[in-house]
């Protein structure tokens, strides 16, 4: 009886350790089925993180994407720079995907020579809403788009109208020295038609398509955060 009344008293013990880990697992549901950019290395707010009021591409090198995928939302995350912003920027952003042949080393600073001709516009609309350090950008898309790798690589194409950042910038991880993907962007002004290239340099992506996929950045560290207060709770009962 008193061996009972013992595992009872340590399970009611170890009952909130499991409950946290319980809530962490819960916390990891916002996922993607494909990233591509980690592991981050840097930061930046261009173009959704501060007053970019002008066009960004991004291409994507097609061989990290395993299988055709429809897309239906885009991540992207804030993980490696507080910059203490309290809201996301606003005014409208219209948001294109297209199959290039332009590549992580040959994308062209001049924007309408990068797009492909299945170019869909999948997003159009605001992106305002309340921020903290951490929070994953999730971009649900009006208008899915089914990629096929095989067909060449990825282009992501982002041109903000009227944006505004009084919330202060907010710093996306980004990848600075990798094959996966390169951006090429204004540094002011617009409309601009040729831009700067960053070879091997973009934004950390997630790609969704409604399924089960790889937890985001911030979710992983949570949840390992999750494992480690559970194994200190267990060692303590075992003592």
């Amino acid at each position: 009886m008193r061996h009972a009344m013992s595992y009872i008293s340590q399970a009611g013990r170890l009952l909130p350790a499991l409950l946290l880990c319980l809530f962490l697992l819960t916390a990891m549901s916002a996922t993607a089925d494909v990233v591509v950019g980690l592991p981050a290395g840097s930061a930046n707010c261009f173009p959704f993180g501060c007053a970019y009021s002008t066009e960004y591409q991004q291409v994507y090198n097609h061989g990290q994407f395993g299988a055709p995928i429809t897309i239906t939302d885009l991540e992207f995350y804030n993980t490696r720079v507080d910059n203490g912003a309290t809201s996301m920027t606003t005014g409208t952003w219209a948001i294109s995907l297209s199959t290039t042949t332009a590549d992580w080393n040959t994308i062209s600073t001049t924007y309408a020579s990068n797009i492909g001709a299945d170019n869909t516009l999948v997003f159009s609309g605001s992106l305002a809403q309340a921020w903290a350090f951490g929070d994953t950008l999730e971009i649900d898309l009006t208008t899915p788009f089914t990629y096929n790798p095989l067909s060449g690589n990825l282009l992501l194409d982002v041109v903000g109208s009227g944006i505004t950042d009084p919330g202060g910038d907010i710093y996306f991880d980004t990848n600075p020295n990798t094959s996966y993907f390169s951006r090429v962007f204004c540094n002011s002004g617009s409309p601009c038609t040729d831009g700067t290239v960053n070879a091997g340099y973009g934004l950390v992506t997630g790609f969704g398509s409604g399924g089960t996929g790889v937890p985001e950045p911030s979710s992983v560290a949570l949840f390992g955060w999750g494992l480690a207060v559970l194994g200190l709770a267990r060692r303590w009962l075992s003592r």
